[in-house]
């Protein structure tokens, strides 16, 4: 498949409108669909490729890449879903995975709206609910930031605090669906970002919205760690700003001995970058426990960190000539500052790294 993408985003527009024919693409070409079994139509891919995927389309238009991230790593987190759930839930998420899978294949989207002000990326720190709704289901009630797709989506999964007594076996948060024209949900309009404009990431407050579904089985994000396979794909998106600008820069190769040096040292950063990305991501078994999830906060930390720095470098040796707004690699330079290194938060990362810190696992 990833010849396939590589081959689909050479066709890609790139600018800070949303990408509407880059997603319908995907969409027809089942990509977003990919790591779901052949059997619910997708290709049964494993995350090292989800990681490709996301690479290439990053290259070639970061803001796609950074919405597809969101469907696609749904589908991937979703994918094990029924082998992990307890007995009593097995059938109703295995049901629920077959429900999802059928509306990707007829165009559905399905997009993250998490984040929250003042949560600084904390899961705990999450302050909408979900609280049992009299016509059954479930109706959520806060304000979520950074909601991809915007109005463009057909369902948002959000994560909310429910109460083990209405859903027994909880976590502390669950991902819920919610339709986007379901009652109670007010799509605003007031993303205005500094790169990535075209993801429409808006601000959306829930009023009660319903009915809100429960994704997976209780304690889907604890038993699943579906957060994982999302980190992974965040860390190709500023991957890929770094391939464009190297591409740009080196081809034709510059005639200067020292301008090539400074790209080969660039190159070789780059492709140790990866290399780390793409070995973390070959090592993922769904749940994964305490050592892989250390190891993928540590990878997802260092590769944007570090793919961040590579871009500005690159941008640096550009000169003048690219110091223009429109141009790829000031395009690219938006793109890779424009939040990707921040999922999750730098700070929360640094500090989780601080606290579990072990070489146990080296």
């Amino acid at each position: 498949m990833i010849d396939d993408v590589r081959a689909l985003t050479r066709s890609f527009s790139r600018d800070e409108a949303y990408p509407a024919a880059n997603v319908a693409k995907l969409v027809e070409a089942r990509v977003l669909a990919a790591p779901f079994a052949p059997s619910l139509g997708g290709a049964g891919i494993a995350l090292r490729e989800a990681v490709e995927i996301i690479e290439a389309i990053a290259e070639a238009c970061p803001g796609t890449a950074l919405l597809a991230t969101m469907p696609l790593g749904l589908a991937g987190g979703l994918a094990s879903a029924p082998e992990l759930a307890p007995p009593a839930h097995r059938e109703a998420t295995l049901a629920q995975l077959e429900a999802i899978a059928a509306e990707y294949r007829a165009g559905k989207i399905y997009a993250a709206c998490n984040s929250e002000k003042g949560a600084g990326g904390s899961l705990a720190a999450t302050r909408t609910i979900a609280r049992r709704a009299a016509a059954g289901g479930f109706a959520l009630t806060g304000e979520k930031i950074l909601g991809s797709f915007g109005s463009h989506a057909d369902v948002f999964f959000s994560t909310a605090k429910p109460t083990a007594d209405e859903l027994p076996g909880c976590g502390v948060v669950e991902f819920f669906l919610v339709p986007t024209r379901a009652g109670g949900v007010d799509i605003l309009d007031d993303w205005n970002g500094f790169g990535m404009r075209g993801t429409e990431s808006h601000t959306v407050r829930y009023q009660s919205a319903q009915p809100a579904t429960p994704l997976g089985f209780p304690g889907f994000i604890e038993t699943a760690r579906p957060l994982e396979y999302w980190f992974c794909l965040f860390a190709a998106i500023p991957l890929g700003c770094a391939l464009s600008m190297l591409r740009t820069l080196g081809s034709p190769a510059p005639a200067s001995p020292a301008l090539r040096l400074r790209l080969a040292e660039a190159q070789m950063r780059y492709e140790a970058a990866r290399a780390y990305l793409l070995d973390s991501a070959s090592r993922s078994r769904p749940g994964g426990d305490a050592a892989y999830r250390a190891r993928v906060l540590r990878t997802k930390t260092f590769v944007s960190q570090e793919a961040t720095r590579i871009c500005a470098d690159l941008f640096a040796l550009g000169g003048g000539r690219h110091y223009v707004r429109g141009g790829r690699l000031s395009g690219a330079m938006a793109d890779v500052f424009a939040g990707t290194a921040l999922r999750p938060p730098l700070p929360l990362a640094l500090d989780a790294l601080v606290e579990a810190f072990s070489v146990s696992d080296w």
